[in-house]
């Protein structure tokens, strides 16, 4: 089922016709503009929406990050939801967001051929400026995730010059890191294939996405800071557990980040 099959810039039959995925994006809204594609899929999802349906916007005028946060979504960009209902314990939600950005990460190397790299917990980098970000939102039942909505913003034939003041100096696109556009259909179908090939681990033992990561990850034995709850834990970054959480090491012993921000990182970026 495909809704909005043709925007002006973006068409369904471009993304279907090489997507080779069974769960992820058989259902799809295409949508020129959107206050945001998580509010769509959280409405489809209530309203009886398909397992893996995904919902694109040419452009956002109210996306959101983390805690709430504004995220800036002009054209050319890939701003994207999928809805799920997985079969985990909200333990173990954070592997939602690690499988999105693994993902992701996978997708710009085959498609742009950039050395990207990702910043737990959901900041999807390149050259230490960022190029998007992932977000997930759940709805509990019974200490279960009843269902999930995955978000990704990614910076892809954007122009950074049109993001507000306080977020350009830190931001990327990949038109402007490689000097030519891409196919931001094509990205996206190559994350959703990602994302169900990694999906068995994402809603198993997690594991695998742990091992994963690691080639991803520019925190790896870097000094860091991390705000949790208005406290503020130093030590060395050293991966993230099979839950998705931040594992870092104090004092020699290692400490279980399941939540926080990153404020400080010292150590070599690539």
């Amino acid at each position: 089922m495909v809704a909005s099959a043709r925007t002006a810039g973006l068409s369904a039959e471009a993304l279907l016709q090489d997507l080779r995925t069974d769960r992820f994006g058989r259902a799809m809204r295409l949508l020129a503009e959107t206050a945001s594609t998580s509010d769509v899929a959280w409405e489809w999802l209530r309203s009886g929406g398909p397992e893996g349906g995904v919902v694109i916007a040419e452009r956002q005028t109210r996306g959101r990050g983390r805690h709430g946060r504004a995220w800036a979504s002009p054209r050319g960009g890939l701003w994207m939801s999928v809805a799920v209902r997985p079969e985990m314990e909200m333990a173990s939600a954070g592997r939602l967001g690690v499988g999105l950005a693994i993902a992701t990460a996978e997708a710009v190397r085959a498609e742009a051929g950039c050395d990207v790299g990702l910043k737990w917990p959901n900041d999807v980098v390149l050259g230490g400026r960022k190029l998007g970000g992932v977000l997930v939102e759940t709805e509990s039942d019974g200490g279960r995730v009843g269902a999930a909505v995955l978000s990704l913003g990614l910076n892809v034939n954007s122009d950074v010059g049109m993001l507000p003041e306080q977020v350009r100096r830190e931001a990327v696109s990949l038109l402007g890191a490689t000097g030519r556009r891409h196919r931001v259909e094509r990205i996206a179908g190559r994350v959703l294939e990602g994302l169900e090939g990694l999906w068995p681990d994402v809603v198993g033992a997690g594991t695998a996405l742990a091992e994963r990561w690691r080639a991803w990850d520019v925190l790896h034995g870097r000094e860091v800071s991390v705000d949790v709850g208005g406290e503020t834990r130093r030590g060395r970054a050293n991966g993230i557990d099979s839950e998705g959480a931040l594992v870092l090491m104090i004092g020699g012993a290692a400490h279980r980040m399941a939540a926080g921000e990153v404020r400080s990182v010292r150590g070599a970026q690539r």
